[in-house]
Order: structure tokens, then C-alpha cells, then sequence
């Protein structure tokens, strides 16, 4: 409305006001904090565990560490492999703690597909306005002229 304000113009003409939407932005959803990458990381202390087992039944039965060899490094007997994997019990409880932590996890897939659907419903509707303001309007010449005679 780039026109004077009048006192006889429409109060929409008077006031620059931003159309208000049927359906009203949904609010900014911020990131769940997720945790960290270290979080589900087991593979490093499984390759140790697994390599300490197979360094056993490598060594023949009876021969010690090298002194260089810490226990927790060196060879691992069957008996002894539930306490080595400890570490990694507790790292798995505690990436699955981290998971059922987040925000809906407890959704299913049809709920989560319902709602994908609806989202690209919605964008397909937003792209379809989009194209129409690109659209130049119609010129005067452009316009039916069937009942000007």
C-alpha cells in the first residue's frame, strides 16, 4: 500500500498488517540435544576384548605376559571373558539409555509415515502458492473482452 492513508480508505488499506495464515507456522522446533558419538562406540573396546581371547589360544598354555604386556592387555582366559566384557555391557546399557532418552522413540513407523505424508501434502500446497505469486498478472489485453462489445 504505497498510497496515502485516507480517512475514507478501508482500515486494511490504512495499516500494513501481515495476512494472517489459516494454519499458523508450527513452532520453531529446536534439536534434541543428542548425545555423543563416543555414546555408542563399542567396537573399540569388542576388538580388544576379542583380540585378547584370540592372543590365548595363540600363546602356548603357561607362558606369562611380557613385561612390556599389562594384564588388562595380555591374554584372556575363557573363564575371565565376562568380566573383560564388562566394559562393554555397561557401554551398551548406556547407549541404550541414550536412546530411549530421545523424543518420540516410542512412535511407530506408521505414525512417523502418517505424519511424512502429510508433511509433503503440505509442502506440495506451499509450492503450488509459491508458483502461483511467481505468476505475472494478467494484462488488460489479456482479459476476456467477450462482453465489451
Amino acid at each position: 500500500m504505497s498510497g496515502a492513508a485516507t480517512p475514507h480508505a478501508p482500515a486494511s488499506a490504512r495499516t500494513s498488517v501481515a495476512p494472517t495464515p489459516a494454519q499458523g507456522p508450527p513452532p520453531p522446533s529446536s534439536a534434541p540435544a543428542l548425545p555423543p558419538p563416543s555414546t555408542f562406540d563399542i567396537l573399540p573396546g569388542l576388538h580388544r576384548v576379542l583380540s585378547r581371547l584370540i592372543s590365548t589360544s595363540v600363546q602356548p598354555p603357561g607362558a606369562a605376559p611380557t613385561p612390556g604386556q599389562s594384564s588388562a592387555d595380555g591374554p584372556l582366559d575363557i573363564q575371565q571373558v565376562s568380566t573383560a566384557a564388562t566394559e562393554v555391557k555397561l557401554k551398551l546399557q548406556k547407549a541404550r539409555k541414550a536412546v530411549m532418552a530421545l523424543p518420540d522413540i516410542d512412535r511407530s513407523v506408521e505414525d512417523q509415515q502418517d505424519e511424512i505424508d502429510f508433511l509433503e501434502t503440505r509442502i506440495a500446497k506451499l509450492k503450488a502458492a509459491l508458483l502461483e505469486l511467481g505468476k505475472p498478472p494478467l494484462e488488460a489485453e489479456d482479459v476476456d473482452q467477450s462482453m465489451t462489445g
